[in-house]
């Protein structure tokens, strides 16, 4: 009995650390095809691309907690449509770039009350979303299309 409690006790041990040890997928995309894929697919017309460190200083982002970020805006309408796809260098990093996102996200929705109820209540559906360190804010009539491609393209 004392045998068989403790073979079982090893097997217990050596999946444990078996299991600790396996690195686990990580989560991936190609933020810029996934830029043109926005931009293509939804049609939008002369989006004015801001690079990252435009991105940084507009934002009040630190450059160092990006790994990567896309950023477009189009000045067509009353509601013009802005893209931000980011992948932060850590969990840290992540909640910092949140943060400026969140702050950013609530001045346009200060500003979207003194146009009207329909830009109101587009820009009180907008959202961050997280997968993994990726990050994506859409502020756009066509923020659902947006989000999707962005959920779909992971992994891909």
């Amino acid at each position: 009995m004392k045998k068989a409690l403790s073979l079982i006790i090893v097997f217990i041990v050596i999946f444990t650390f078996a299991s600790c040890t396996q690195k686990t997928a990580e989560i991936t995309m190609d933020i810029n095809a996934v830029k043109n894929t926005i931009i293509e697919d939804l049609e939008l017309k002369e989006p004015l691309e801001i690079d990252k460190e435009n991105f940084c200083e507009r934002y009040a982002v630190d450059a160092a907690d990006i790994s990567e970020v896309v950023c477009f805006v189009t000045l067509n309408g009353t509601f013009p449509d802005e893209a931000i796809i980011i992948k932060a260098v850590n969990e840290d990093a992540k909640l910092r770039i949140t943060e400026k996102l969140n702050s950013h996200l609530d001045e346009v929705k200060v500003q979207s009350q003194n146009y009207d109820a329909e830009n109101y209540a587009l820009a009180q559906e907008c959202k961050i979303i997280e997968k993994g360190n990726y990050l994506a804010l859409f502020i756009s009539a066509k923020h659902a299309q947006m989000e999707k491609i962005f959920e779909e393209s992971f992994n891909q």
